[in-house]
């Protein structure tokens, strides 16, 4: 149960840095549920005791100047912009600001309203950064890995990338709350340590870290889980395709609805591995006990599929060209937005061609 709920805290440096606002210790589960808890990822929700059952979330209008002046609390402290009363928190190490929409204006969510979008600041670090991960998100919504809405904006001289929440929807102006849960959580990781989300090279098989197949196994547990694992076999080929190394166990998530648990539309991918200050060609995940992204092919994807031992060859292999086939129309039919990495269309296309060549992947030498 603590690894389940310690999944929705937050991570890393946000951790350190909004525990140490709220002056309590980062390790400390209880303390961080109380003071963030009241508005999390999916629809679990934790009330102060004595917390009016008449409750009214409350949201404070921002104006461009207010909006800019969050990003920058969120860029210097690392603490996702909380406000004194915020009781709101998502993991992650991006920093970003939650807000909610409210007759088409962003507003701040106080106490344990909730948000509906997340906004992430232009990092002066990485400039490209929000560039890069909309077009990604173009390219999922194209081909069917995605429907949430995502835009570019600016507030004053800001810009920022505005992005739907898929685990809320609003109806009559009220906030409704689907429930996700992510991979770390559902395979039991250990809240603490940011690391078990990605699988170690030294030691491929700690059985404490995640894995593609550990994954795969998950989603082929759960009732009708033959689609998820087929969908999760999509997702992992777009991920290998545009080069995203960050593919980790808590970047892909389960959304348990009234229909039935199904995989999470794809998030937070971005094509990492062409750009020279973030080249680290081992992917979070292996793929057939490949770390290294020039090696994997078509084949190399097969075979991880194949050891799972829910997809048929035949049927493997038509989701693998299917999804290669409509990414490289994708890349072609969509203009990525100004701002974005240099040369990112050639190097995604070189990718996805080399994949459908039948070839490993390689490296474009620039």
């Amino acid at each position: 149960m603590s690894n389940f709920l310690g999944g929705y805290v937050p991570e890393g440096n946000h951790r350190e840095a909004m525990a140490t606002k709220r002056r309590i210790d980062k390790d400390d589960l209880f303390a961080l549920l109380r003071e963030f808890g009241g508005s999390i990822a999916g629809a679990v929700t934790l009330r102060q005791s004595d917390e009016s059952k008449t409750y009214r979330p409350d949201y404070e209008p921002l104006d461009d100047l207010a909006l800019s002046t969050k990003f920058r609390q969120a860029l210097d402290d690392s603490d996702q912009a909380i406000a004194g009363d915020s009781r709101s928190t998502l993991p992650g190490d991006q920093p970003k600001v939650l807000v909610a929409q409210v007759d088409g204006q962003w507003a701040y969510p106080h106490g344990r309203a909730h948000s509906t979008h997340i906004l992430k600041p232009q990092v002066p670090a990485r400039p490209n950064r929000i560039f890069d991960e909309h077009y990604s998100h173009l390219l999922t919504q194209r081909i069917g890995l995605s429907t949430y809405a995502s835009e570019l904006r600016r507030a004053g001289p800001m810009t920022y990338l505005a992005i739907e929440r898929f685990d809320r929807t609003v109806v009559n102006g009220q906030v409704h709350l689907h429930h996700q849960e992510d991979l770390a959580q559902a395979l039991r990781l250990d809240w603490r340590d940011t690391e078990t989300k990605f699988q170690e090279p030294d030691w491929p098989g700690d059985p404490t870290r995640a894995t593609v197949r550990r994954i795969a196994e998950m989603l082929g547990s759960i009732p009708g889980g033959d689609g998820a694992v087929e969908e999760w076999l999509r997702h992992l080929t777009f991920h290998i395709a545009i080069g995203n190394n960050d593919a980790h166990a808590k970047n892909v998530a389960l959304m348990h609805l009234s229909t039935g648990t199904e995989l999470a539309q794809v998030y937070d991918a971005l094509p990492n591995l062409f750009q020279a200050d973030l080249v680290k060609w081992d992917l979070a995940l292996a793929v057939n006990g490949i770390f290294d992204h020039r090696k994997l092919s078509v084949e190399s994807i097969l075979e991880e599929a194949n050891s799972w031992g829910v997809i048929a060859a035949n049927r493997a292999s038509t989701l693998v060209s299917a999804t290669l086939v409509a990414l490289d129309s994708a890349i072609v039919e969509i203009t990525p937005p100004k701002g974005g990495s240099h040369d990112m269309i050639e190097y995604l296309q070189w990718n996805v061609r080399r994949l459908l060549a039948g070839e490993e992947i390689g490296e474009l030498k620039s």
